[in-house]
């Protein structure tokens, strides 16, 4: 037998690969059409997400008004923050009645510097008299006071005009020093404006 040479040795080697190629890798086949899989199936996802909310606006149209507003109206946040204004001026309101009974009070007890707290440091009118000083206000009381030995305020209401606004009835009784013992009596409108702080800053006649 002779021998096989080295270089019939590498010609079989080529003829055998020749005829067997390499296979193909079939991980990495079934890698690609997994991710395929999974994109197809969240553009599905995608859609139907889409035709959800269409069907949504599409009934959301169909709404009455009405029943808009009730939704709108039912809205936990807007439920609360509306329960916290009324609740913001129910107390202002409730302060404000307060401050204009001690105030009628005050001038019941005719305390003047009693009285005066009551007043905004920018008092802007007492009645006829525009932008009174703490002097000029004291003056008036006191001439007042003077030439009315009794005098009463009593409270019948107390409303609100608008914001800071309010419409107070009274009925006003006082004697005259010429007949300290006969008692008369008259009903008023009064209008008085509070600032921020719930301080007068205007007491007038309402007309």
């Amino acid at each position: 037998m002779k021998p096989i040479s080295f270089l019939s040795i590498i010609t079989l080697s080529l003829i055998i690969c020749s005829c067997n190629p390499p296979t193909k890798n079939n991980s990495d086949d079934s890698d690609s059409k997994k991710a395929l899989l999974e994109a197809e199936l969240k553009l599905l996802e995608r859609e139907k997400k889409i035709l959800e909310q269409e069907k949504i606006n599409l009934k959301n149209s169909k709404i009455p008004i009405d029943e808009q507003e009730k939704l709108i109206e039912n809205n936990s946040v807007i439920k609360n923050r509306k329960d916290l204004n009324n609740s913001n001026n129910n107390d202002y309101y409730s302060d404000a009645q307060s401050i204009i009974s001690n105030f009628l009070s005050a001038e019941n007890s005719r305390d003047f510097s009693y009285i005066y707290s009551f007043y905004s440091p920018s008092v802007r009118r007492y009645f006829g008299h525009n932008n009174p000083t703490y002097s000029s206000l004291g003056n008036m009381y006191q001439k007042a006071w003077n030439s009315t030995p009794y005098s009463k305020n009593n409270l019948i209401s107390i409303d609100r005009i608008n914001g800071n606004e309010f419409l107070v009835k009274i009925n006003y009784q006082w004697s005259k020093n010429s007949n300290p013992s006969q008692v008369n009596s008259k009903y008023d409108n009064l209008k008085f404006v509070l600032d921020n702080d719930n301080k007068i800053i205007e007491v007038s006649s309402f007309n």
